[in-house]
């Protein structure tokens, strides 16, 4: 999710009372989103509600890439080989897939789609996954159903860069993709397929009965728009939806409750403070350090999710292949060990004006987050608190979401107006290099330009044996840890509460995928 997850909110809406006759209809399955999308292209859809929904509808060659799961799995391509060069793959697309509209599914329409990405005017944020030292990889459609990618040289993160989703090539009548009409109608393979987008209110899908993984159970699948933990819990109650995460809500009415059923799932999502490591004050690992020490990570879960969360040990999220829980320390919460951390560096508070300086600086802070999230306006003082504490002159600056676009995503150059910031990133997947533009690029939001770790990630997607990457990227989540460009505050449990008839059993609940069902067509009511 390009955007991350800074944009995931939008507003709240209402006009819910049609919906509850809906979902006494056992044909029809309720889930909740936080709003509307911002596109139904899974192209352009990196936001949160747009994932919500396109994610019911579109489909890549190949699971595993970002906003695709956790593991490296086949989709529409059904096998691949690879030469002994490393040069080319070769993919096998299913058989008999049919488009909603009922045209068949070939090698042209992935020949189009990456075409497409790769058209510059189109500014699809996913065309930097075909392009390798400057060049697009090469093409080639061998027949209906045999698909060639080349390279110039031998890329470990081919699979997870092509986990792109496939759109028809005969919907268009050329590569532009901009305005055209597929970006609010989009015709997919999934297992569902689009109806009718109420502003502020819903999408409503049908079932895709071609679909190739066998028809869905359930006829009619219904997004309906409910934002705020009290509010889509007040849904579920009242029947007005089936199933829905609702982290951090109170949730003695569903426990012991014989009418609803609860899973909790670790997410592919970490919340994070990073800082702008090009700042005279934080370009000092050992200060970072000091104030991760200072800063109570496991009041921030109780406070923002409810307890359901989990404290990293790594700058990765838990889904990449090289995670290895307990290969580096934690920071433990120790205000008074953070306070001589900082002395040893030289911080202390000469003037008894409550605030730390040095050589004649005080350590100053503005700590900058998107206003308009509520994650954030629960984060924001508690770390405020924490580091005031210590001595940090910290002032908190909220951004709207103009400033946040221009600011964090737009800003690519190592001048920042901040000193640190709160955020959040996930649905990378279990591909390490997804992390390169954070982690390896000193106009990134961190502005963290270590020659070091630019140098091992780069060798990363060269290296072809996977027990050589892991090793590699283990040294890379050591160093990190230890540099620490930000600190990762926690990574999100998803609280998934559903209809106790309602069976997800082989619908996967995965909290990987922003739906949290790997395979919703396998979705059936018992009763």
């Amino acid at each position: 999710m390009r955007k991350l997850s800074l944009l995931l909110i939008l507003l709240v809406v209402l006009g819910l009372s049609s919906l509850t006759v809906m979902a006494q209809d056992d044909s029809t399955f309720i889930v909740q989103s936080n709003g509307d999308p911002q596109t139904l292209s899974g192209l352009y859809a990196n936001d949160g509600n747009s994932l919500s929904v396109v994610t019911y509808i579109v489909e890549p060659l190949i699971l595993g890439g970002e906003n695709w799961g956790d593991s490296i799995e086949p989709a529409l391509a059904e096998s691949w080989e690879v030469s002994d060069d490393g040069l080319e793959y070769t993919f096998n697309l299913r058989h008999g897939v049919k488009w909603h509209d009922g045209e068949e599914f070939t090698a042209e329409d992935v020949l189009f789609t990456y075409e497409a990405v790769l058209l510059e005017e189109n500014a699809i944020d996913w065309r930097s996954n075909l392009i390798q030292n400057g060049e697009p990889f090469q093409f080639e459609v061998v027949d209906d159903y045999t698909f060639k990618v080349i390279l110039s040289q031998p890329d470990a993160t081919v699979l997870t860069a092509l986990s792109i989703p496939i759109v028809p090539a005969h919907a268009f009548d050329s590569l532009n993709m901009i305005d055209a009409p597929f970006n609010t109608a989009p015709i997919g393979t999934g297992p569902y397929r689009f109806v009718e987008w109420n502003t502020g209110e819903n999408v409503i899908l049908e079932a895709h009965t071609d679909y190739w993984r066998g028809a869905p159970n359930i006829g009619r699948l219904v997004v309906s728009f409910i934002s705020g933990v009290e509010n889509i819990a007040n849904a579920l109650l009242a029947g007005e939806v089936d199933f829905a995460r609702i982290d951090g809500a109170d949730l003695s009415p569903f426990q012991d409750n014989p009418d609803f059923s609860i899973v909790e799932a670790p997410r592919d999502l970490m919340r994070y403070v990073g800082f702008n490591v090009q700042s005279e004050q934080y370009s000092d690992p050992a200060l970072r350090r000091a104030l991760a020490t200072g800063l109570d990570r496991q009041a921030v879960i109780d406070a923002v999710a409810g307890g359901y969360g989990i404290l990293p040990d790594s700058v990765f999220n838990r889904s990449v292949f090289i995670y290895e829980e307990g290969r580096n320390e934690q920071y433990p919460f120790d205000p008074e060990a953070a306070r001589q951390q900082l002395a040893d560096l030289g911080w202390t508070d000469s003037d008894g004006n409550g605030f730390l300086d040095k050589d004649g600086q005080e350590l100053t802070m503005d700590l900058a987050y998107l206003g308009t999230w509520s994650l954030m306006q629960g984060i924001s003082p508690i770390v405020y608190d924490n580091w005031r504490a210590l001595g940090v002159n910290v002032t908190l600056v909220p951004l709207d979401d103009a400033a946040a676009n221009t600011e964090i995503y737009d800003n690519q150059s190592t001048e920042k107006s901040y000193d640190a910031i709160l955020g959040g990133w996930g649905l990378f997947g279990p591909e390490p290099d997804h992390y390169r533009n954070y982690l390896a690029s000193e106009t990134g939001f961190f502005a963290y330009n270590n020659q070091e770790v630019i140098d091992m990630f780069a060798q990363g997607r060269s290296i072809a044996d996977p027990d050589e990457r892991y090793a590699l990227y283990s040294e890379v989540d050591a160093l990190l840890w230890q540099d620490l460009p930000l600190i990762p505050i926690f990574q999100p449990i998803g609280v998934f509460v559903f209809r106790s008839d309602l069976n997800l059993e082989e619908a996967e609940i995965n909290g990987t995928f922003l739906t949290g069902l790997k395979l919703p067509g396998n979705a059936y009511f018992t009763e």
